[in-house]
């Protein structure tokens, strides 16, 4: 059977369609059968815009380990890669014809984040989120699975594949249950610079984009382990060589012979926050005594552009 085509007016049609179904289920009390339906939204041929899945056959799958790239839209995460890749021996996406070549576009085990909001909103949705799985051959198997379809998208011949999709930020526990061996890097950029360039692509409500990051990093704070090392943004930008070197060590990465170009955007690294810094709203303040930025190690009252230490 033929895959509807994507429009936004088909998907919203999709969506007002869905709403109905829910608010009938729920006025006659079919709570768990409300929230399935939420779920099958998500999962929608329809919904899932630009995903494109094939799968390689389980003998010639190359990947054995991947290395998570866990980073908000905006955060810097596709420099971080892009450096990684060109300087150290890992697996890529290339060229896949899908946003940012994001793995969670290249397969059809789990949901990817746009019919739920997407940049900016993807956080605040339980169906976000995906449980561990507790099965150990039911974890083999999508793992598998999973593998299978992201290995005939990839460029390289390492076994170790360095993916980069944004809400890998929420899904430690997910991922990690199905590769016990995987790499988690936890990459944070200041939460206002995020914020604005986030307001680029959706003019949501910066409380909104605070918000968010907030709820992003602090599921992200409640998941980290020993298979997790923190990096950010600001500190790569100071010094590129040394960063990417302590991440790799954690990692597991060895460097290649000879790096590989750069794409020309990404040819100097340089530290952009100050133009966003300088533009963040004065009047912003918020009521939440829990402030991830601050654990993480940045101040709103820092002008400079950079993280605060203190």
């Amino acid at each position: 059977m033929k895959k509807p085509a994507y429009s936004p007016q088909a998907a919203a049609a999709e969506a007002r369609k869905t709403a109905q179904e829910i608010h009938s289920l729920l006025q006659e009390g079919r709570f768990s059968q409300a929230r399935t339906a939420l779920e099958n939204l998500g999962k929608s041929d329809l919904q899932v815009k630009r995903r494109r899945v094939r799968t390689q056959p389980a003998e010639d799958v190359r990947i054995k380990r991947p290395v998570f790239i866990c980073g908000l839209h905006r955060s810097g995460t596709t420099l971080l890669h892009d450096y990684l890749c060109a300087h150290y021996s890992v697996s890529f996406f290339q060229s896949a014809k899908v946003p940012e070549n994001e793995g969670q576009f290249l397969q059809d085990v789990y949901m990817a984040e746009r019919p739920f909001g997407g940049p900016g909103a993807f956080a605040f949705y339980p169906q976000m989120e995906f449980a561990p799985l507790k099965k150990p051959e039911r974890a083999r198997k999508t793992a598998s699975r999973l593998l299978a379809q992201w290995d005939s998208w990839v460029s390289g011949e390492s076994p170790v594949l360095l993916e980069k999709s944004p809400p890998n930020i929420i899904r430690i526990p997910y991922f990690r249950s199905l590769f016990p061996e995987a790499r988690f890097i936890v990459w944070t950029r200041d939460p206002r610079a995020v914020s604005l360039s986030t307001r680029k692509w959706h003019k949501l409500p910066v409380p909104q984009l605070m918000a968010h990051w907030n709820t992003a990093y602090m599921k992200a704070f409640q998941d980290l382990g020993e298979d997790c090392i923190l990096a950010r943004y600001e500190d790569f930008c100071a010094a590129p060589a040394s960063t990417a070197e302590r991440i790799a060590a954690f990692c597991g990465l060895e460097k290649r012979p000879a790096p590989l170009p750069l794409a020309e955007r990404f040819s100097e690294v340089k530290n952009s926050n100050a133009k966003y810094t300088a533009e963040f709203p004065a009047t912003y303040q918020t009521r939440n005594l829990v402030r991830a930025w601050e654990y993480f190690g940045y101040s709103l009252s820092n002008d400079t552009g950079t993280a605060s230490n203190d």
